[in-house]
């Protein structure tokens, strides 16, 4: 701890909290520099000689400058008013001077057992962020750029938030890392997906019901506001819910109170809302939000990108839900090969980050036995099952013709068994200009694709 004040008076501190190491100080323009060089100081006491001798701007100063550090005034000339402005500027406490010994020594253990406290929380809001933050998001793409920077931002206040994007982007995981980032990281993360709630569940299910309040409630049910309650709701699929509940919702956001169906009292809640759709806006203020709802939600907007418009994001993405299947103990692949990337890569995945981690899981569990890297073939294997062909391929942005037309004739063949009269049929060429172009592209197929055939 550091001690600001006369000589003697930092003597006594020095033999009075002996358990604790004293250093002391003077005052100047040094001083906040002095702040920033000792780092893990949690307390600092300041002695006031006279009312008006600077003790408390130097209070204030200290507390701006080290949000963390603790302060106790011990003052020679107290007064009530005094001490309401020492706290009011950031005083942990106020002692009168001359003070018992006991009593002082006895307030310094308690407010460095507050500060190591709000340590802990600190390191334990941290850890949390580290596993549900925004870090847990991966990409590298500059079109999430502005995705960081505006969740970021919106984990500093309990502005209301909304977040937009497609099916499979990952609203939801941006919305744990909001609220992993904010004053609310050690309270409840509630989610709830509007388009399942039941029509006539809707009210009960957000704001709660009391026995008897409608067939089949025979019990008390505090609802999920309730459940939130310090923490966030996050309200998926918020163009869902019906025009009569948005009337409760808003009515709710507005007064911070909610009454159960059936209730005849109101109670508060202190809730952090955040609002997710996969509808455009245009959809939303055509009718599917009421308009003072959705200003009153869209506070701040985020619009998360598809897939399909951060290609340079799914080699990171692939190499991630791998490790993650491995970690899991789902399948032990260990990796793909760059043509299978090539083919991932070109797809459009209309289900978003979603559907490629669906993919990959579903290619792992099914690889051959003794195999660890899923090749091109699985991948178009999986593309067939889907109804598409090359218009898909063309839609890779580095795809050249000749790796087309490379590719069509992999695909004619697997489709005739590797029969070469059959497939030089189906691409409409003889079958002296297949043999010449495969001769010149050295093309070999895959044994577990094709059946040798003679002809």
């Amino acid at each position: 701890m550091l001690a600001v004040g006369d000589g003697a008076l930092k003597a006594k501190l020095g033999a009075l909290l002996a358990a604790h190491p004293v250093a002391a100080a003077e005052r100047g323009l040094g001083f906040l520099d002095l702040l920033d060089r000792h780092s893990s100081l949690r307390l600092l006491i300041l002695f006031e000689a006279a009312p008006d001798d600077g003790t408390l701007d130097l209070l204030q100063a200290a507390r701006q400058h080290r949000t963390d550090l603790a302060v106790i005034v011990l003052s020679a000339h107290p007064t009530i008013e005094h001490a309401t402005e020492a706290i009011r500027r950031g005083a942990e406490d106020f002692v009168a001077v001359p003070f018992s010994d006991e009593l002082l020594r006895k307030e310094v253990e308690r407010v460095l057992e507050a500060a190591e406290l709000r340590d802990r929380v600190e390191d334990l809001r941290h850890q949390v962020f580290d596993c549900c933050g925004l870090e847990r998001i991966v990409s590298r793409s500059p079109r999430m750029r502005p995705v960081f920077e505006r969740a970021r931002a919106a984990a500093l206040s309990d502005t209301p938030v909304l977040l937009t994007g497609e099916t499979g982007t990952g609203k939801e995981l941006v919305a744990r890392a909001i609220h992993s980032g904010g004053r609310r990281a050690t309270k409840a993360f509630v989610a709830v997906n509007c388009a399942a709630l039941p029509r006539e569940l809707v009210e009960s299910e957000l704001f709660g019901h009391r026995r008897g309040a409608f067939s089949g409630a025979d019990r008390d049910f505090p609802g999920l506001f309730a459940g939130a309650h310090g923490g966030t709701l996050f309200l998926d699929e918020i163009g869902d819910l019906p025009l009569e509940a948005q009337a409760k919702l808003l009515r709710a956001l507005q007064d911070g109170e909610i009454r159960p169906v059936g209730g005849l009292e109101s109670r508060r809640v202190d809730v952090r809302i955040i609002a997710a759709t996969n509808r455009g806006l245009s959809e939303l203020r055509g009718g599917r939000l009421r308009p003072d709802l959705f200003f009153r939600l869209s506070v701040l907007l985020i619009e998360l990108p598809p897939l399909r418009e951060r290609h340079d994001d799914i080699p990171h993405l692939v190499a991630h839900f791998l490790v993650q299947l491995r970690a899991r103990g789902v399948a032990s692949v260990e990796g793909i090969e760059a043509d299978a990337l090539e083919l991932v890569a070109g797809y459009p995945f209309p289900g978003n980050v979603r559907e490629l981690e669906n993919l990959l899981e579903a290619l792992s569990v099914t690889l051959p036995p003794g195999r660890r890297s899923i090749r091109s073939d699985d991948v178009r294997a999986w593309l067939r099952r889907r109804d598409v062909g090359p218009a898909t391929a063309q839609a890779h942005p580095h795809l050249r013709l000749d790796e087309l037309e490379a590719w069509a004739i992999e695909e004619a063949l697997v489709l005739s068994h590797g029969n070469k009269s059959q497939a030089a049929h189906r691409l409409g060429i003889s079958r002296d200009t297949l043999y010449r172009k495969l001769q010149d592209r050295s093309l070999r197929l895959s044994e577990s694709r094709t059946e040798p055939s003679r002809n």
